[in-house]
């Protein structure tokens, strides 16, 4: 009889115990915490393909610790789960590029959840520079910046852009250091014709190498296709000093 009425009393304080454990669950409530994630590419340059979009779902680690795959709200509908991905367009800003996120915390709790976040255009998704693509939000996140392995794609109409620059670059150079320059050192100075035309395509030559790097490592940054730029430049400028040196000794 009395171990009847332990294993009744134990019975009945496991049922309480689970009912209390269900309620507490049911009873979270969730609210919209809006974040600006922002993208770099592995040159730490804002990401320029906009084409690409976030994609988050609930992260399965935190989805099996709290024992549910699904979280929601009623007003405005969001809902995540560890297995439909939510995709949220990229934008910019004066900081960067973005995507503007409605993710769910915690209305009542300071407690983060888990989210599994990529950036991804189709199915293929950009890899990230370190670490995992596991993010923790909480009422008291703020924005945050992701650096991406993959460096910006460069597109037709930045190398018109680039071409454009340089084309206009040449020009002024020509009209304000060559001509000046030279008709300076021929008729001022007295040089005399070899001698003033070499320095003044060697002037020349340098400051459009200069402008070439400014212009290359402002727009793309320093990057493989950045330093092509300048060494093709370059070459050309260290080419004419040799041209330059192997005539005056001739001479």
């Amino acid at each position: 009889m009395k171990i009847k009425g332990v294993l009744l009393c134990l019975l009945l304080g496991l049922t309480l115990l689970s009912t209390s454990i269900q309620a507490q669950g049911q009873t979270k409530e969730f609210q919209v915490k809006k974040l600006k994630q922002y993208w770099l590419d592995s040159h730490d340059q804002p990401w320029n393909d906009l084409s690409y979009r976030m994609a988050i779902r609930l992260d399965p680690l935190y989805a099996k610790d709290v024992g549910s795959d699904e979280i929601s709200i009623q007003d405005p509908p969001i809902k995540y789960t560890t297995g439909e991905w939510r995709f949220f367009s990229l934008q910019r800003d004066a900081k960067g590029t973005f995507a503007d996120v409605d993710y769910l915390v915690y209305k009542d709790s300071p407690e983060p959840i888990g989210y599994e976040i990529e950036l991804r255009k189709g199915n293929k998704a950009v890899p990230f520079s370190k670490g995992s693509r596991e993010v923790k939000v909480s009422n008291d996140s703020v924005p945050a910046t992701i650096r991406l392995q993959s460096a910006n794609p460069i597109f037709l109409k930045d190398w018109l852009f680039m071409g454009g620059l340089m084309l206009v670059g040449l020009i002024l150079v020509y009209i304000l250091v060559f001509r000046w320059l030279f008709s300076g050192l021929l008729f001022r100075r007295r040089w005399a014709v070899p001698t003033a035309e070499h320095f003044t395509w060697s002037a020349s030559l340098l400051v459009l190498l200069a402008l070439a790097s400014a212009l290359t490592l402002f727009y793309l940054g320093p990057r493989l296709e950045t330093w092509l730029v300048i060494g093709i430049v370059g070459a050309f400028w260290l080419l004419h000093g040799v041209v330059w040196l192997v005539s005056g000794k001739q001479a």
